[in-house]
C-alpha cells in the first residue's frame, strides 16, 4: 500500500523493523538516525523478569527492543495526548516498583506503553512471536498484533502530517451502543461492530491497510484516508487535501451516525 509516496509494505515479522524504518523515514529523513535501541544488559534484565513465570519476550516487541527501545523517534508516544513513555528505562523502573507483584505479569501481560493518567498497554506473552495489545487493568483489546500497532501509529502520524485538512467524530460507547442498535444499522448485514463500519464505508471505495484489524481500520481513497478505532467505543478520523471532499464525506457519515460527534 502506497500513502502519497510513503510506502506500508507487508512482509515477514523478520523484515519488520526495515519496513517500518521505509516508512517512517519517507515522512521525516532523520527518524532512522532518531532511534536508539535498548541496551543489551536492559534487555536480558526484562528477560530475567519474565523467567519465573515461564514467559519470554515476544519476537516483535524485541526487535522493536533491539532497533528503537530507547528511544523511538516519536512514534509511539503519540498515543493519547502525547505524554506517553514507552521507553525501556521506564518500562524497568515500574517492573521493578510495581508489575512484577500484581495482575499483569502473573497472568501473561507484559506492559510497555504507560500514561501519566495509569493507562497502560500490555502484550498478551501467550500470543505467539506478534500478540495482541491489550489496554488498561480490565484488558481490553486494543489493537491486533504489536506489528499492525506500530505500523497503525505510522499511518497516524501521515494523517497528522501529510494533509491539509482534516476532521476527528467520536461518540461515547452508549452512543456507538444506540447506532448499532438503530435505525442506522436497518438493513445493514454485519455480525462485528468492524463490519458495521467496513460496510458503512464500503462506497467509498477505499483500499483496506493490510494492518488493519478488528479494532483498528486504516483505508486510503484518491481524495482521502480514514482511520477507525473501536476499542473503547466509535472514534472516526478523516484526512484529505480536498475540503470539499471531506465536508461531503462527513456530512453523509452523519445522516448514517447521528450521534456522532465532530471537533
Amino acid at each position: 500500500m502506497t500513502l502519497k509516496s510513503i510506502s506500508f509494505e507487508k512482509g515477514s515479522l523478520d523484515t519488520m523493523i526495515d519496513r517500518l524504518c521505509k516508512t517512517m523515514n519517507a515522512m521525516d529523513r532523520e527518524w532512522s538516525k532518531k532511534v536508539e535501541p535498548a541496551l543489551q544488559s536492559q534487555i536480558q534484565t526484562l528477560s530475567e523478569f519474565l523467567n519465573p513465570y515461564s514467559k519470554s519476550i515476544p519476537l516483535a516487541y524485541l526487535l522493536f527492543l533491539q532497533t528503537m527501545g530507547k528511544n523511538d523517534g516519536g512514534l509511539l508516544e503519540q498515543e493519547w495526548d502525547g505524554y506517553t513513555e514507552v521507553s525501556v528505562d521506564k518500562t524497568l523502573n515500574d517492573y521493578c516498583e510495581y508489575y512484577t507483584d500484581d495482575d499483569f505479569l502473573p497472568n501473561g501481560f507484559l506492559p510497555f506503553s504507560f500514561h501519566w493518567d495509569e493507562s497502560i498497554l500490555s502484550l498478551k506473552l501467550s500470543e505467539g512471536d506478534n500478540p495482541p495489545i491489550y489496554n488498561g487493568f480490565d484488558k481490553r483489546l486494543f489493537s491486533g498484533s504489536f506489528e499492525n500497532y506500530l505500523f497503525q501509529m505510522a499511518f497516524r502520524k501521515a494523517e497528522n502530517t501529510q494533509f491539509l485538512y482534516q476532521v476527528n467524530g467520536g461518540t461515547s460507547k452508549e452512543g456507538f451502543r444506540d447506532i448499532l442498535s438503530g435505525k442506522s444499522a436497518q438493513n445493514i448485514q454485519w455480525t462485528t461492530s468492524m463490519e458495521f463500519i467496513e460496510t458503512i464505508l464500503k462506497p467509498y471505495q477505499l483500499q483496506k491497510a493490510w494492518f488493519s484489524d478488528n479494532i483498528r481500520f486504516c483505508g486510503v481513497s484518491s481524495e482521502y484516508i480514514v482511520s477507525v478505532d473501536l476499542h473503547w467505543a466509535l472514534n472516526i478520523k478523516i484526512s484529505s487535501d480536498n475540503h470539499i471532499a471531506l465536508q461531503n464525506m462527513k456530512k453523509n457519515l452523519s445522516s448514517l451516525l447521528g450521534s456522532l460527534k465532530y471537533w
